[in-house]
């Protein structure tokens, strides 16, 4: 499937471009900027000082997408909080090909897989894995199995990011891993099969990254990843417990606040 079969579909069914947006996002195409960051569940006062920060919506009406467009220096930016899961961020993907878009980043927690990695960690995905449902929407046969396809970054956007996360971590002393990730639909019944995916050679886990490769790849806008590690349950340090030492507190918060933001800047 390519990218202008999915707009020639909208209109075939009454759905017409602009209205999409609007509802969807909650305003226009001409609205977004040729930098997009999209994160599931990050707030961008974690990354942005607030008065560098614009709120253009607060809620969108069908999914709720709040969405800023934020200015550091001259470099301007929209930045999508799309909430949690695959078709979140699908939909809010699928609309930036009628945008100015020209680069998307990915930013959002990751769970590790792997003792290497401790909480607070940058990752990099070199690949991430469809274990989600959403992806199979983007292709011409819904009914095709596609589950464990491998969905790539673009690769000089990656190489750029690569570079520049490198260079700032080795400078701040902050411990970066190129990611295999695994795309997963849920939290609860993701540990039933996380010594399986581990086996298959994954080091890390998130739930939209795979979705958003794929669907940049489809509209031909550069994306990469940039993810932070939040949980590690190979240590005993899962989503649900074992994260609450002051000293992985702090030092999470200040990747997360301090150099995420470096990177950020430098690879757009």
């Amino acid at each position: 499937m390519d990218y202008n079969s999915v707009l020639a579909s909208m209109s075939m069914f009454g759905a017409s471009v602009e209205e999409i947006y609007l509802h969807t996002l909650g305003i226009p195409a001409e609205c977004i900027n040729e930098n997009v960051i999209v994160s599931p569940g990050w707030l961008p006062e974690r990354l942005f000082g607030t008065s560098e920060m614009n709120q253009v919506v607060q809620s969108s009406p069908l999914f709720g997408y709040q969405v800023w467009n934020i200015e550091r220096g001259e470099i301007a930016i929209s930045y999508i909080k799309t909430g949690f899961g695959a078709p979140m961020v699908l939909d809010a993907l699928l609309l930036l090909g009628l945008a100015k878009c020209k680069k998307i980043l990915f930013v959002s927690s990751v769970g590790a897989l792997s003792s290497e990695m401790k909480i607070g960690d940058i990752v990099i995905p070199e690949y991430s894995a469809s274990g989600d449902g959403a992806g199979r929407y983007l292709s011409d046969h819904l009914f095709q199995d596609h589950f464990g396809e491998k969905q790539y970054p673009d690769k000089d956007l990656f190489e750029v990011l690569i570079n520049e996360t490198k260079r700032i971590c080795d400078i701040n002393h902050v411990k970066w891993h190129i990611g295999k990730t695994f795309c997963t639909d849920t939290i609860v019944a993701q540990y039933s099969h996380l010594e399986s995916i581990m086996k298959m050679g994954y080091n890390s886990i998130d739930m939209e990254s795979a979705v958003a490769f794929q669907a940049a790849k489809m509209m031909k806008i550069p994306i990469a990843a940039l993810l932070n590690v939040s949980d590690n349950s190979v240590v005993g340090k899962s989503l649900m417990s074992g994260r609450d030492e002051q000293q992985v507190k702090e030092y999470r918060k200040f990747v997360r606040n301090e150099i995420v933001p470096q990177i950020i800047l430098k690879t757009l």
